[in-house]
């Protein structure tokens, strides 16, 4: 071996150190940076040379930069940011929901129709006062007033959800756009330099890959040329450089839906920010609203049936107290018309419906329980009768045609006062006026008697239902959260152990390689000192 061998070791030593010292370096200025992994030089001796006494190693050279990542814990990562996005999205809608239902200062609704009844009270024992006829009203009116606000309430969370849903697909777009990018880009890197690894933009991918999956359940794998596949369902979103971006197109029915190659995927969209917004927005459609609207809706009916039998201080009768109920008709068919009466109130459930079709026949099921109500061979114009309620549909229809019926939709935003003072019927017949009550006992008896529809509960017993169950589902989104966000943390702990910067152990490293540095060049130093040496000889 040669002489100036002396000063290729002295010299791979230098360069050892000094790609150490970067590697640390590096490690610290990103001890803050999300999604960093630690890295490490990985160094080996270089390959020796023969010689007549054996092998003599010729120093150390840079096998490459490992990056400390445990795909399995990112993984668990990914999987739990699914889990706390969805939970973190259902607790905050279910909290803004439980406000709106808080009767702890008997502001609400309950104090509203306690004092609705009692005005009854007033009425049935002075029924020929004027005052106590113009405090019923005053209070009917409060009454209308809660539960417009309660509903409007309600209906503002479903629309900040709707425009939630459009800037949640916009984030996800954008996301899909950088991960592709960032494909393009490792592609070209590390099939550019065999054996290198991208190892910042790694990290900066499967960064965005996190944030990704806390606004959607997605799984992803590495292709064998290091770019990643992101799939949603059966659908790839991203295809190395290839990006297929979610859109949120209004439906027919006013509601968001979430589409992805012209196909609706909103029913499978389970976790993430995403799937928290689509699962709180049927929640609440399905109890806090259509609760709400059953309730009032009830109320109405019963309070009109009994008004119609009795008799004002006027001598009238078969008038209704509030503004009757009527139906509402989504015709989501292309050629068929569909109008929609109630023929009998008595027998009206309150229940909503949807009629579907075949090839001859129509189904008309309930939206609540999802039982067939009825059915039988489609024949256009004629009427159709279920629970009180008569339908025509004319026209041609297809297998994919649906229409739904409700007597709730518009109940509160409808309901209004339909007596004056003198018309309020608290007499059970026209020949004991002014001071039989009987009828305005009987109205005052609904109060406390169980019906059928409010499903057996009383109008008290039923709200206070609706109340615990709204708290029930937002204490256990809450739970929910914080369970998710534990278990995150531990997850991150986890990773942070292997993957994270430690400023301690970098200073260390910083030590090491620069008196690694050095000793480097004190072997230069020593062989061009003996290489002058012999020179002067």
């Amino acid at each position: 071996m040669s002489f100036f061998g002396l000063f290729d070791i002295g010299r791979s030593a230098l360069f050892a150190s000094q790609m150490g010292l970067y590697v640390t370096g590096h490690n610290i200025a990103n001890v803050n940076t999300p999604g960093f992994n630690r890295q490490e030089v990985i160094l080996e001796t270089s390959n020796p040379v023969a010689t007549q006494g054996g092998f003599l190693g010729r120093g150390v050279r840079m096998a490459g930069i490992k990056r400390h990542f445990d795909r399995f814990i990112y993984n668990q990562l990914l999987l739990q940011e699914q889990r706390l996005g969805m939970s973190r999205t259902l607790s905050n809608t279910m909290s803004r929901i439980e406000e709106t239902f808080n009767d702890m200062k008997g502001l609400g609704l309950s104090g509203a129709l306690r004092e609705f009844f009692n005005a009854w009270q007033e009425v049935a024992t002075n029924p020929e006062l004027l005052p106590a006829r113009n405090l019923l009203l005053s209070k009917a009116n409060s009454l209308l007033s809660v539960a417009k606000q309660m509903e409007g309430s309600i209906k503002d969370v479903l629309k900040e959800i709707e425009a939630s849903i459009v800037d949640t697909v916009k984030q996800i777009n954008s996301l899909l756009s950088r991960i592709g990018e960032l494909n393009g880009k490792i592609l070209q890197i590390e099939s550019g330099i065999p054996h290198t690894r991208a190892n910042d933009l790694r990290d900066q991918r499967e960064e965005l890959l996190k944030k990704l999956s806390g606004l959607l359940d997605i799984s992803y794998y590495e292709e064998d040329n290091g770019s990643v596949t992101v799939v949603q369902g059966a659908f790839n979103l991203v295809e190395r450089e290839t990006v297929s971006g979610l859109s949120a197109i209004t439906g027919i029915d006013g509601k968001k839906r979430v589409y992805l190659r012209g196909q609706d995927i909103t029913d499978i969209i389970s976790s993430g920010e995403l799937g928290g917004l689509i699962s709180s927005r049927q929640d609440i459609e399905r109890y806090q609203l259509f609760g709400l609207r059953r309730l009032f809706a009830s109320l109405v009916k019963e309070i009109n049936l009994q008004h119609r039998q009795g008799y004002g201080l006027d001598g009238s009768t078969d008038n209704d107290f509030f503004t009757p109920l009527s139906l509402h008709i989504d015709n989501y068919t292309r050629n068929a018309t569909a109008t929609a009466t109630i023929n009998d109130m008595n027998q009206l459930t309150l229940d909503e419906y949807e009629i579907s079709f075949d090839a001859t026949n129509y189904y008309i099921r309930s939206l609540q329980t999802g039982s067939l109500v009825t059915s039988g061979p489609y024949v256009s114009g004629n009427p159709i009768s279920f629970d009180g309620i008569d339908i025509t549909i004319s026209g041609a229809v297809l297998q994919t045609d649906k229409i739904q019926i409700s007597p709730l939709k518009n109940i509160v935003a409808n309901s209004r006062i339909s007596v004056d003072a003198l018309k309020i019927a608290a007499s059970s017949s026209s020949s004991s006026l002014p001071s039989n009550n009987l009828n305005a006992l009987s109205i005052i008896n609904i109060f406390q008697t169980p019906l059928l529809s409010l499903g057996g509960a009383t109008f008290n017993d039923y709200y206070n239902e609706l109340v615990s169950t709204t708290a029930t589902l937002s204490r256990t989104a809450q739970d929910s959260m914080r369970f998710e966000q534990n278990l995150l943390d531990e997850i991150m702990r986890q990773r942070e152990s292997l993957s994270g910067v430690s400023l301690d152990e970098e200073a260390i490293n910083l030590i090491r390689f620069q008196r690694a540095f050095e000793a480097g060049a004190k072997v230069i130093k020593v062989a061009d000192e003996l290489l002058e040496t012999i020179i002067n000889l």
